[in-house]
C-alpha cells in the first residue's frame, strides 16, 4: 500500500507542471518590435537608442531610423 501511494505522489509531482505550464513571454530585447514604438523617445535628440543604450552612432549591423537604431536587413 505505501508503495502505491509513493508512486501516485511521484506521478502527481512529475505531471503537475505539465498540466499548467507558466506562460512564456519574450523580453523587450527579444521582441521583433524592440525600439520601434516604446523606446523611440528614450534618448535626447543628439543620441539614438540602440540595444538598450543611448549612443551617438549606430553600431555595426544597425542603421539609423527616426531616433533609434534598427537592425539592418542583411538579405539585400
Amino acid at each position: 500500500m505505501p508503495r502505491r501511494l509513493l508512486i501516485a505522489l511521484l506521478l502527481l509531482a512529475g505531471l503537475g507542471p505539465l498540466a499548467d505550464p507558466a506562460p512564456a513571454f519574450a523580453g523587450p530585447a527579444q521582441s521583433y518590435l524592440f525600439g520601434e514604438q516604446r523606446f523611440r523617445n528614450a534618448c535626447r535628440p543628439p543620441l539614438k537608442y540602440a540595444a538598450g543604450a543611448c549612443v551617438r552612432r549606430c553600431p555595426a549591423g544597425f542603421e539609423s531610423f527616426r531616433g533609434y537604431c534598427r537592425q539592418r536587413n542583411m538579405m539585400r
